[in-house]
């Protein structure tokens, strides 16, 4: 069963002499249970190709087919509400909030739903990330203590 289907994608940057083609023509379907890379030199569109899976960037031309939803016809409020529910993207330099602590961060998503927190599952995400002890730190905290232990070696 397809879950996923990419019909000539294509995004453009800048214009007349400044255009940078990011991704031109991209076709390709996944399956359900299938596994897959994206891999490529740097500057080759892979974050732009995942950005334009994710609904977090519109393109130049071309669809994204996700379980049969064209994400692309979405207006925004909806693509906001499709990322928030059916997409999981982790950033290579992780985007949290930094006015809100851990905690907050990963159960934002959840709040803007109205939807309850599942506490016992919270606390297992926690330990899984080894953040228990530090649920109530802001993220500007979470670095000093891998710089600490980096440099008390």
């Amino acid at each position: 069963m397809e879950i996923l289907r990419v019909e000539n994608l294509c995004k453009q940057y800048g214009k007349g002499e400044n255009k940078v083609d990011a991704l031109d023509g991209i076709s390709f379907s996944v399956n359900k249970g299938e596994f897959v890379a994206i891999v490529g030199a740097s500057g080759s569109g892979k974050s732009t190709l995942l950005h334009l899976l994710g609904g977090v960037d519109r393109p130049t031309s071309g669809k994204v087919f996700i379980d049969g939803k064209d994400i692309y016809k979405f207006n925004d409020d909806e693509l906001a509400i499709f990322r928030r529910r059916q997409v999981g993207l982790i950033y290579q330099f992780y985007n949290l909030i930094p006015i809100l602590n851990i905690e907050e961060n990963i159960t934002l998503p959840l709040d803007l739903d109205n939807r309850k927190v599942d506490m016992t599952r919270l606390k297992e995400l926690l330990k899984l990330l080894g953040l228990e002890n530090r649920r109530t730190h802001l993220p500007n905290q979470l670095s000093r203590r891998s710089t600490t232990k980096d440099f008390n070696r």
